[in-house]
Order: C-alpha cells, then structure tokens, then sequence
C-alpha cells in the first residue's frame, strides 16, 4: 500500500492535523479543506443571491446524485438510501415501523450507544430488549448468540461500539440473522469513513451512519441503508411531501410514496451538510476504502505497540486483531488525574472516559507522529 498518498491527504486537506495530534475522531472528526470550502461557497451564495426556484430544485438534484456516492461506499442500489438529520432519527424509521409478532424480543449489546436500545424499548418495552455483557471491552459473537430465540426479532449493534473499539464480526453475525429470518439493524457512526462496509455480503437489513465523525462532516445530515428485502415490511411513522412521488407536484393531495428508500424522508434536507459530505465521500473513495481500513488498523497496532513499552499504561482488552477499529481505550493511573482539557494544553486532542480511562481515534489524517507525541507525554508522567 502506498501511505503517501495519506501524508499528502493530511498536508492539502487537513490542517488542524498539523497543530496537535487529533486523536478524537470518536468525538468529531476534522473538516477537510474541500468540504470547509463546500459549505461555505453554498453559505455564501445563499447570502449573497438568496434561492429561487430553481437553486432549490438544485439541491434536490445534488441530494439525488448523492445517493449513488453513498451506494458505492456502502455496496448497495442509489434507491437503497435516504438521508436525515441523525441517526437516531433513522434508526426509529425501523424500529417504529416494522412488522412485529406481539411477542418479539431484540438482542443488542451493553456496549452500545444508548440509542441502539432506547428506540428499541420504546417499541417492545424493555422486558423484551436483551442485553448481552461485555467483558473488557469485549463481546464476541457468541454471546449475543446465547440470547436469541424463536421469538427474536431482531440483531441491533453499533458496528463498532464506541465505548471500548470491539468491531463486531458482521459477516458471521449477519449469516447467523440470515439463516434464521432475523433482522440485522446496525449503527456504523463508529466507523463509517473508517472501515470497509458491505451491506450486500454481511447481510445487513438497515444500517445508519451519520456524517460528523470519520465522515469529517457536519452535524444534522446522516444517512441510512434499507435492504429492498425489508423495505415493504416498513410502515412509516411520518410522511412529508419529499417522501412522495413527484414530490414537485403540489396540485393534487394524493399520498403515493416512493417506490425506494426516500419514501422515508419527510422535508428538505440540510443542503449546506450534504454539499460538506459529498467532500469527504470523495476523499474516502480516492484515497480507497480498502487502504484506508489498512492504514487506520496499522495505526492501532503501532498504539499496541507503542503502549506495550510503557510501565502504567495498557491497553482495554487487548482485542484480537480481527475486532480492532481505529478505537483503541488505554488505561492510566488514576493518581495522574487527567482530563480533557490537560491533554489539550499538551497538544493532544483525545477522550478522557473516566479517571483511568483515554479514548484514542485514528483516522487516515493521523500518522505515528500523533501516536509519538502521545506516548512521549505519558512516559513523562510516570517518570
């Protein structure tokens, strides 16, 4: 793999990543240049000419066009995708509108990010929402496994959970849910940008992945994966006039929604947030999705590496290699006292999680430098 192309990336688009060692993609991740310079061309005219008729029909276009780059990052149909606000947003269009027996049960994880099981028990209550435990960060596929039944429903997961790195094994998950009819719903906002996925090989019925992380974008602009295979077994919750066909067409109230997955969307989109993920979807697929996962797990073996060489100082798990992601926790003394705020005055942007606890995020704009300078400060303390 050629890691040039990512110093020249970080050097043309990323200029914070040259000021610190940004290692909190798991927070926000850093805009581009080209996606800055996106949003704020689209913010600019808009003062400066306003928007007429035409222009918002322009953005329509634009969003449509869209579909087919997200198609191509995920591995699915153009008319597969639709967008949002966020993800929880998305994930409710599932779990609200789904066909259920009236004593389904879903299985998720204590791992996930508390959207993952809130839309869930709001739908089934949560007698009927299992839990799987981890333990040290880890959850192998087994032990969600153990918890299902005839009457599951469904799998929920975050693909890659955010608080402890474990990236689920989709591919034998998803041919577990295959061979018994349950439905595979995932949350990718861990890792999309970040790790190759495959929707059609893995299974996955509805998959979300907002676009302010490892997408480098935004708040307020996700999107969302709906297999055709479960797309009729959805009812809406809400409709709006963008979700239906013609949707220009306002001369006549007849509801008659899209044959594809924007039937789900319900108003105008957040133009300014999609025009900054377009940007980065074209980094991410220049830079190619294949060398990307390569180079952002190659950074999270050189932090086992680097961190192995210190006396305090170890990493959550360790995890096999198999379910590492571009999130790595690593344990400190809790005498040490760090926060967020004194890694920051120290030229290193990463998570605190608790008093003996760092979350570090790669992503392709790092490089070991960050991971050094890091490393250098914590051998300072226990020196």
């Amino acid at each position: 793999m050629n890691t040039e192309k990512f110093k020249k990336i970080r050097e043309k688009e990323y200029p914070l990543a040259n000021t610190c060692a940004y290692l909190d993609t798991a927070t926000t991740g850093i805009f581009s240049k080209s996606s800055r310079d996106a949003m704020v061309d689209f913010i600019e005219k808009r003062y400066s000419e306003g928007m007429d008729i035409d222009d918002f029909l322009g953005n329509w276009r634009h969003a449509d066009n869209l579909r087919g780059t997200v198609a191509k990052v995920l591995n699915c149909e153009e008319d597969e995708v639709f967008f949002s606000g966020s993800g929880s947003d998305m994930l409710n269009v599932f779990s609200s509108g789904i066909k259920l027996k009236e004593d389904a049960n879903i299985v998720t994880t204590a791992l996930s990010f508390p959207s993952t099981p809130y839309n869930w028990i709001n739908r089934v209550g949560d007698e009927n929402v299992r839990i799987a435990a981890s333990e040290n960060g880890m959850l192998p596929s087994e032990k969600l496994f153990e918890l299902v039944d005839e009457n599951t429903a469904a799998i929920a997961l975050c693909m890659v959970e955010n608080t402890s790195g474990w990236y689920h094994d989709i591919n034998t998950i998803g041919e577990f849910c295959k061979a018994r009819g349950i439905y595979l719903v995932i949350d990718t906002t861990q890792c999309i940008g970040a790790m190759k996925i495959d929707v059609k090989n893995t299974h996955i019925d509805f998959l979300v992945a907002t676009s302010y992380k490892w997408m480098s974008g935004t708040f307020g602009i996700s999107f969302a994966y709906v297999s055709k295979r479960v797309l009729n077994e959805i009812n809406p919750t809400f409709v709006g006039w963008t979700g239906n066909k013609d949707r220009q067409n306002h001369s006549r109230y007849k509801l008659d929604l899209e044959d594809g997955a924007n039937r789900f969307e319900t108003g105008s989109l957040n133009w300014v947030g999609l025009r900054g993920l377009d940007q980065s979807m074209q980094i991410y697929l220049e830079l190619g999705m294949d060398d990307v996962q390569d180079y952002i797990l190659g950074l999270t073996d050189y932090i086992y590496e680097k961190v192995a060489e210190l006396r305090d100082v170890s990493v959550v798990g360790p995890f096999p290699r198999m379910n590492r992601s571009g999130i790595v926790y690593i344990n400190f003394p809790m005498e040490w006292k760090l926060n967020d705020k004194i890694l920051r005055q120290n030229g290193i942007r990463a998570h605190v999680a608790n008093e003996t606890k760092i979350r570090l995020s790669v992503h392709f704009y790092n490089n070991e430098s960050d991971v050094d300078k890091l490393i250098s400060f914590l051998k300072s303390l226990q020196e």
